[in-house]
């Protein structure tokens, strides 16, 4: 039998993070087209199209991290994000920000940084320590 655990390892949030990023497709789609509509057609500067994938990204996830600390690919593999302070459950804009912006820097090194949630004593990613945030996971 295999030993369940209290944690949320890396696999498991890779995992999640591929349903989300289909939906952030989607999202990245519309932007993009609004942005183009709005520019008459004309391809926009390279800067501002990161810039605009970046905001949009980080609004997708703070929409969801704040309303009910899940994106659906956190819904269907059972776990949420809160606040690591006992008085707080939600998490606030600057800590989503902040969790975003490492989430990048993990997603650019191919998600290695997740795996030093083996030698961290509280099970804690990156993203999770500085945010001040981590991830539990629901029983149901």
């Amino acid at each position: 039998m295999m030993k369940k655990t209290l944690y949320v390892g890396p696999f498991l949030r890779i995992i999640a993070f591929v349903y989300d990023f289909f939906l952030l497709l989607g999202v990245w789609f519309l932007v993009g087209s609004i942005a183009l509509w709005l520019n008459n057609g004309t391809i926009l500067n390279p800067v501002i199209g990161i810039a605009l994938v970046l905001i949009s990204g980080w609004a997708f996830f703070a929409y969801f991290w704040t309303k009910s600390g899940q994106t659906l690919g956190m819904q269907v593999w059972k776990f949420k994000i809160v606040n690591s302070d006992s008085n707080k459950d939600q998490i606030t804009l600057g800590q989503t920000m902040l969790r975003y912006l490492v989430n990048c820097g993990i997603f650019a090194l191919f998600g290695m940084p997740l795996f030093l949630i083996y030698a961290d004593s509280r099970k804690q990613a990156v993203n999770d320590i500085l945010s001040k945030t981590h991830l539990e996971k629901i029983n149901s």
